[in-house]
């Protein structure tokens, strides 16, 4: 089992993703899936906010997390109404094609190795399922695109970053880190799992766009 890093983290995410520019973002994800029925993978589903929404949205859901912390907040949120596994999305602990859909909210840059996470995505979605994966902007909205500051990071250069741990900051880098993956490796590591990319979104107002969205088929 990887590191679970936001264990510990709860009650800064909760908040942090309880923001309006983030229930807009899962909201969003759910309306480009569509309605259900079918069994839909909440992958890194952390506190379980977007469960409730593809539940709506008539999905019997299973949301999984590395985080038991992370877990015990979606159990509270969500009770009964969805299975929440603890498991390794580079490992995940489900049959080939037992998904008709999977999700995925903010995850890419919280893997260790996001080619292997986008593996056992294509392993685990049914023939002619969907993936619907939302995450921060890799050209756009990361850190390491400022050209103004000669320290920061490159843009090519892929890899973890962190801040020093700051408990009172409410940046990522200082609470779990960020592992950048440049826009060309994430699109051809989704090529690479055996899924088809049908659709390329950047949502919201900003401008430029803080959030890109992929769907792909499988």
């Amino acid at each position: 089992m990887r590191t679970a890093r936001y264990d510990g983290q709860t009650e800064w995410y909760e908040e942090y993703t309880s923001a309006d520019l983030f229930a807009r973002a899962r909201a969003h994800v759910v309306e480009l899936l569509g309605p259900g029925p079918g069994r839909c993978l909440d992958l890194g589903c952390g506190t379980g906010r977007a469960i409730p929404v593809l539940i709506d949205a008539g999905w019997s859901v299973v949301g999984t997390d590395v985080s038991l912390d992370q877990l015990a907040a979606a159990r509270a949120q969500v009770g009964d109404r969805a299975r929440l596994v603890h498991a390794d999305a580079h490992a995940l602990p489900f049959a080939d094609a037992e998904f008709d859909a999977v999700v995925s909210i903010l995850t890419h840059t919280d893997f260790d190795d996001a080619a292997a996470v986008l593996t056992e995505v294509s392993r685990v979605l049914g023939a002619g399922g969907a993936f619907v994966f939302l995450g921060v902007h890799p050209c756009f909205g990361s850190p390491f695109i400022d050209l103004s500051d000669p320290r920061a990071p490159g843009y090519r250069e892929a890899g973890w970053r962190r801040l020093p741990a700051d408990p009172a900051s409410t940046k990522v880098r200082a609470r779990v880190g960020v592992n950048h993956l440049p826009l060309a490796d994430l699109l051809n590591a989704l090529i690479r799992s055996g899924l088809t990319i049908t659709r390329v979104e950047e949502p919201g107002d900003d401008d430029p766009p803080l959030f890109l969205m992929l769907e792909a088929t499988k």
